[in-house]
């Protein structure tokens, strides 16, 4: 179902908006239709970046993470036999 929004603005920068639509070959309404569909995308985005960061702030604090220095010990033996890398002593989160 499709609602009406109204919005005061200026009508110099109204004038402009529909200008601009235009030249792109849209009019005024599709294209703040376009701008709210993006601006809930990165809402959406920002929301799930925020929560993934809280998770991993939260397994850090708890003391589930991986030390530089086993990382990089572990990435030392990578191509030194054929046993796969994933197979080979990966640092276990301490």
């Amino acid at each position: 179902m499709q609602e009406t929004i109204r919005a005061r603005v200026d009508s110099q920068l109204k004038e402009q908006f529909e200008f601009a639509a235009k030249s792109h070959g849209q009019n005024g309404s599709q294209l703040l239709r376009d701008f709210m569909a993006d601006y809930v995308r990165r809402h959406k985005e920002q929301q799930i970046r925020r929560e993934e960061t809280l998770q991993a702030i939260e397994s850090i604090e708890a003391g589930r993470h991986v030390v530089g220095d086993d990382v990089f010990a572990w990435m030392d033996t990578w191509g030194t036999d054929f046993t796969p890398v994933i197979m080979k002593g990966a640092p276990e989160c301490k």
